[in-house]
């Protein structure tokens, strides 16, 4: 017998604006009596899938889709409901990922939601519930959970955006190389949205269109809203990749310049002591007939030679290139 852990919470709605907690053996009456039911799971818990396969009564295709590990956002019509793999933003510091799924299953008078790791949007909905604040419709609540959803991306969004404003102004003050690490972690936290926002915006309008489900039409006017903010956040992650870009392009633009110009300098050195250093060389060769060799003043007077060709040199090449 295995124990019944990974009921994570469930409600029974009366659909007049009440809800009240019921545990595992309240669910086997989840589809008596009036009202709908919402009952939210932990995935990698053992009664978990055992309830799912067993006594859920539910498609094994959905049940497969529930216990998933990975999945894209989608949305996937059946006879009887609808299948969503969506993505939450994440709350478990043991997950690396952004995004976590949340699979969930909608029928006529029950919502099924499976997560591995911790949500905020389902946070949230449980405690607008505690508050008092419950839908009075199936279709209600479904948009209310995917509103908060797309609302939690937004934060997430505004901060990269915001760390890219600091990062373009440390590049003002020449502190590109320093800033370039944090750029690209950037770009990877932005890409890592995108990859999950932009089939979450199409999963989202699509279930706006759905009509498998009876949904009256100020609730499907909501999910449409909802669809729209997430096009907007796609919109977003994609003016903030855009710029993520034009900065790193940037930076390298001005990488090539100091480069350039480092080279430059070492070019303008080498041109200046090339003929120092051939005369010096001739003056070094270990043969008879160099002149003044004896004379205790030869080594001052070459010195003040190099000196005086050196400064000549510097001269014509600034009037030459500088000016």
């Amino acid at each position: 017998m295995l124990d019944r852990v990974g009921l994570i919470s469930a409600y029974r709605f009366d659909g007049q604006g009440r809800a009240r907690l019921v545990d595992w053996d309240d669910l086997t009456a989840a589809g008596q009596g009036s009202g709908f039911v919402w009952i939210h799971l932990q995935q990698n818990a053992a009664y978990t899938r055992q309830w799912l396969t067993r006594e859920s009564g539910l498609d094994p295709v959905v049940v497969e889709g529930l216990l998933a590990r990975q999945s894209r956002p989608r949305c996937t019509e059946f006879v009887n409901g609808l299948m969503l793999d969506l993505r939450g933003i994440n709350l478990d510091p043991t997950c690396e990922e952004e995004m976590t799924p949340l699979h969930v299953w909608i029928e006529a008078r029950r919502l099924i939601t499976v997560r591995l790791y911790r949500i905020k949007a389902t946070r949230d909905i449980r405690e607008q519930l505690a508050a008092g604040h419950v839908p009075t419709s199936i279709g209600g609540l479904l948009a209310r959970l995917t509103h908060r959803l797309i609302e939690r991306v937004e934060p997430a969004i505004t901060a990269i955006d915001d760390d890219m404003d600091m990062l373009e102004h440390d590049m003002v003050e020449d502190r590109s190389a320093a800033t370039r690490a944090r750029l690209n972690g950037l770009r990877r936290r932005a890409v890592a949205l995108h990859r999950y926002v932009a089939p979450q915006q199409m999963a989202l309008a699509r279930l706006a269109g759905q009509r498998v489900l009876d949904i009256d039409v100020q609730t499907r006017g909501r999910l449409s809203d909802v669809a729209d903010d997430a096009s907007r956040s796609v919109a977003d992650l994609d003016a903030i990749r855009e710029r993520g870009k034009l900065i790193h392009e940037e930076m390298e633009a001005r990488v090539n310049d100091r480069m350039q110009a480092n080279m430059y300098l070492l070019s303008m050195v080498s041109v200046v002591f090339l003929p120092l250093t051939l005369l010096t060389g001739l003056l070094g060769i270990n043969v008879a007939g160099i002149p003044s060799a004896e004379s205790p003043k030869a080594f001052w007077s070459v010195c003040l030679i190099l000196l005086g060709l050196g400064i000549a040199e510097i001269w014509y090449l600034r009037r030459r290139y500088l000016t």
